[in-house]
């Protein structure tokens, strides 16, 4: 019960530090345990969550009329690969200037290198913990002005 207290107002003092509505967060990671973790994480931190599990379902949802202002995506998942998802935003005027985390287990240089010109805003190596995540998240909010 304490715990959901703390929750609830945390999630209560980011819906009024953000004119009462949520930041919209999609989420496109195709194994299903983390996919379920990042869902529950966000939404304990008071955001409003989308929950793909490959580039093709993130790109359909991204299409849509009410897409989200920051985009959390796997490098490596079928179907379309979170780096051609990356590009594909970054050519499209509607939604280029969506905040972007590419995550993955990938760390050479150069990977990172690929990722920034893909188009991502940041970028987080596999595992990560929670306040990572959540630091990379306000970096989002505060870039966008959310």
């Amino acid at each position: 019960m304490l715990v959901r207290l703390a929750v609830s107002s945390f999630a209560f003092s980011f819906r009024l530090s953000t004119g009462g509505k949520l930041v919209k967060v999609l989420i496109a990671e195709d194994e299903p345990i983390s996919n379920l973790w990042l869902k529950n994480m966000l939404t304990r931190y008071g955001y409003e969550v989308i929950s793909t599990r490959n580039g093709c379902e993130a790109w359909e949802v991204l299409k849509g009329c009410d897409p989200p202002g920051v985009v959390i995506l796997d490098w490596e998942m079928p179907k379309m690969k979170g780096i051609e998802v990356c590009e594909k935003i970054r050519k499209d005027p509607r939604i280029s200037s969506m905040y972007i985390i590419l995550i993955t287990g990938r760390d050479l240089n150069e990977d990172i290198e690929v990722g920034f010109k893909a188009g991502a805003d940041d970028y987080l190596k596999k595992p990560f913990n929670n306040q990572k995540l959540k630091a990379k998240l306000e970096t989002a909010r505060r870039t966008l002005g959310l």
